[in-house]
């Protein structure tokens, strides 16, 4: 079996006690594990180290530091977090709204906590990309709106004291509906644009489309087709002639995918194929099944697609 392994920062990494070489954005792969493997993960930036046992209990229900992506007989996994050794409070921006004190802090990690006008409270984890984040009021739909943004995130909280938006996003605007603009990283750029009604509890999206905004290698054209499936771009201009006009049946076709990753060396290895995309399905929280698709290609254009087992 070999298991991938990939670091949110460079991290130190050991199997069994025995130093196996640094991990970070870039696959590393350790092969012939067998059996249950403690691990053990130290961060260069001094956050705190994790560890775990690799074992059928850990495929089967990751702990949430992690996301495991199972490819067949083999397995990778991607340490997503490393809780900060420094865990004093820090105020990074706060406001009162409708009577609600909402408050984002760091403790460790980036928090939300809103103190509620009827004496209830709500904790919420928040992403690293709040640690920066200001507050502003607004309306949307004639509701007030509390938003909390930085350069690349943004969550609102309703005038009930609620989260009902939080999301990675480009820009945004208010008025009578939502609009955000979110940038995909896709080989083609692809940037959607989504429109969100408001009734003061929840939103509804209205519409929406995605723009590809560069061109694409021949290389990688079958792997951006697929992408653009994904993020619901149009599809058919990486479609032959006889296939352009089936590009809406693509998506049910393949199913609910939630990203598109390049095979590991093994599949190209077995398979022979070079114009292959790695589809992603999750299966329960921090785990996901990984299954191959290949495109066959004619004059740079996709004429056919179908699953390729390794």
């Amino acid at each position: 079996m070999i298991i991938y392994f990939l670091s949110e920062v460079p991290a130190a990494l050991r199997l069994n006690g025995t130093y196996a070489g640094i991990i970070d954005g870039f696959v590393r792969r350790a092969e012939g594990v067998e059996g249950e493997i403690f691990v053990e993960a130290v961060p260069s930036d001094n956050r705190l180290p994790v560890n775990f046992m690799l074992g059928d209990e850990f495929f089967s229900s990751p702990p949430p530091f992690v996301d495991v992506y199972l490819l067949g007989g083999d397995a990778l996994v991607k340490i997503k977090n490393y809780a900060f050794k420094d865990t004093s409070l820090r105020l990074i921006c706060q406001s009162r709204f409708c009577g609600h004190l909402v408050t984002l802090c760091r403790r460790g990690g980036v928090a939300l906590c809103i103190d509620k006008s009827d004496g209830s409270v709500t904790l919420r984890d928040m992403d690293e990309g709040f640690s920066s984040a200001q507050m502003k009021e607004g309306e949307v739909g004639g509701h007030k709106v509390l938003c909390i943004y930085s350069e690349s995130r943004l969550a609102i909280v309703s005038e009930g004291g609620k989260v009902v938006f939080c999301n990675a996003v480009k820009s945004y605007s208010l008025g009578n509906m939502l609009g955000v603009t979110v940038s995909f990283s896709t080989c083609a750029g692809a940037i959607g644009e989504c429109n969100y009604s408001f009734d003061g509890s929840a939103f509804t999206p209205v519409s929406g489309r995605t723009v590809e905004t560069r061109p694409v290698a021949d290389e990688v054209k079958h792997f951006a087709f697929f992408e653009s499936i994904l993020t619901r771009a149009d599809a058919s201009a990486y479609l032959c002639g006889e296939l352009k006009g089936r590009a809406g049946e693509l998506g049910a076709y393949l199913g609910d995918f939630v990203d598109v990753v390049i095979p590991p060396q093994k599949f190209y290895e077995s398979t022979g194929e070079e114009r292959a995309a790695g589809l992603v399905y999750p299966l329960k929280e921090n785990l996901f099944r990984v299954r191959f698709y290949a495109a066959d290609m004619r004059g740079g254009l996709v004429e056919n697609i179908r699953g390729v087992d390794y």
